[in-house]
């Protein structure tokens, strides 16, 4: 979805794991095992500088938390997806047609409570569909239940988070739920009754 949004506005981009690629290093870091964590980040970031690219952009927040953290990228700007896309639509370098659609917006841990990215993704649903609100939302928003960061809870403890997850999300009877987290979607997907798709790949489905 997101190759498609590139050249629906004349990007010229390079993808960094088309061939495989480099794990950011987090779980690694996460793991204590902090020299090779560092040997990833060192390599990505020779990667990324001869690329000779301006930005760094990226579809999964764990991933743009790290680069943000924990990688010195001089003059290279970071963004993730929904702040590159909502950037997209503002300049009108695509073009989106709305639809009745209802949706109801995710906010995944590590974009929102962590870098309050709340407005980009919600002005980007606005421009598609019928943005209807969860019961909880942006720094009350409820995990999916994916979290890495949970390594201590058992599979029934991370299903009833993200039961209750789904739950809080149906609060508005929407028609789809997105997220902007490869981890939430694939977590959501396993429990929700209707369908769970990237912001990404909603934009596609509607560009004119």
């Amino acid at each position: 979805a997101m190759i498609a949004i590139l050249d629906e506005a004349k990007e010229e981009y390079s993808i960094m794991d088309e061939d495989g690629g480099i794990c950011c290093g987090r779980p690694m870091l996460m793991a204590g095992r902090m020299d090779a964590a560092q040997q990833m980040i060192d390599l990505n970031t020779e990667i990324i500088a001869k690329s000779g690219a301006s930005i760094l952009l990226l579809s999964c927040p764990i991933c743009y938390r790290i680069f943000k953290n924990d990688y010195k990228l001089e003059g290279i700007e970071i963004l993730h997806h929904t702040e590159y896309i909502d950037r997209l639509i503002a300049q009108q370098r695509i073009n989106i047609s709305k639809s009745e659609l209802r949706y109801v917006y995710h906010d995944p841990c590590e974009l929102g409570r962590a870098f309050k990215v709340y407005d980009e993704p919600r002005n980007i649903i606005d421009n598609i569909g019928l943005l209807t609100a969860a019961k909880s939302n942006k720094d009350m928003s409820v995990c999916c239940g994916g979290s890495i960061g949970s390594l201590t809870m058992t599979l029934e403890e991370r299903d009833e988070i993200t039961a209750n997850s789904v739950k809080d999300l149906m609060h508005n009877n929407p028609e789809e739920i997105v997220t902007a987290c490869p981890l939430c979607q694939k977590t959501f997907a396993r429990k929700s009754p209707i369908a769970v798709k990237d912001i990404a790949e909603i934009v596609v489905e509607n560009l004119e």
